[in-house]
């Protein structure tokens, strides 16, 4: 699965209008909660020198289908003016290969929103219904958050202090019927300065509302940065 280079722009622009700051001087709107902060205007790759690369595990599960465990990976290619940086992307690969195109002066991890436009995607050809309706949703669910808490976790044999954000985005959606599978769909972030990248953990299930357990789990969690900082 390929993404070409103006379809990959526009799709980053439509997921979160918010992120066109990121490689810009704009400011953040003086009312956002901490999640969209987190989300949308962190400066996740502060002190990431030009040269490395940041390693993401990804894992998925799903019952009555055969998962696989794969990586992501940044290659920060240069710094610019104002710790912007010019980046490189290998999303996955294979038949589950994404090819985002490279971006230049950006500020914050573009991973958030690839793993997000992936998650969308597949939940549109699953039900046949717009990538559209799926984005707004996730968008508008980090206005108001199931969860927002500070947290520890081990990283390294090291304890680590971090920002949990949890999000529900379908479950108070009217009319479901379209997207039953997906009303009770979790998503997990743990964000952290401590981690090369800002970002530990992005973590989605969805739970099977008829046999029990978890029907579809994925999972990408920092792995290592290369050379190490």
């Amino acid at each position: 699965m390929r993404i070409r280079c103006i379809i990959a722009m526009i799709v980053l622009a439509l997921l979160y209008s918010a992120v066109l700051s990121a490689g810009t001087s704009i400011l953040p709107p003086p009312n956002l909660n901490k999640a969209q902060r987190l989300i949308f205007f962190k400066d996740h790759l502060k002190g990431v020198p030009k040269g490395s690369r940041i390693d993401y595990d990804f894992t998925n599960a799903t019952q009555g289908e055969e998962g696989f465990s794969d990586r992501i990976e940044i290659d920060v290619v240069n710094v610019v003016a104002d710790g912007k940086r010019d980046l490189e992307f290998h999303f996955l690969s294979g038949e589950n290969h994404i090819d985002f195109s490279p971006v230049k002066a950006y500020t914050g991890n573009p991973v958030i929103i690839h793993f997000l436009e992936r998650d969308i995607s597949m939940m549109a050809k699953d039900t046949g219904g717009s990538n559209g309706f799926f984005r707004n949703r996730i968008r508008d669910s980090f206005k108001n958050p199931n969860l927002v808490r500070e947290i520890k976790f081990h990283y390294g044999g090291k304890e680590l202090a971090g920002t949990e954000v949890i999000v529900t985005p379908f479950a108070a959606v009217p009319n479901t019927d379209n997207f039953k599978l997906y009303v009770n769909k979790r998503y997990e972030f743990i964000f952290s300065d401590q981690v090369p990248g800002g970002i530990y953990r992005i973590h989605t299930q969805v739970p099977n509302e008829k046999g029990g357990g978890i029907l579809i789990d994925e999972d990408m969690t920092f792995r290592k940065i290369t050379p190490a900082i």
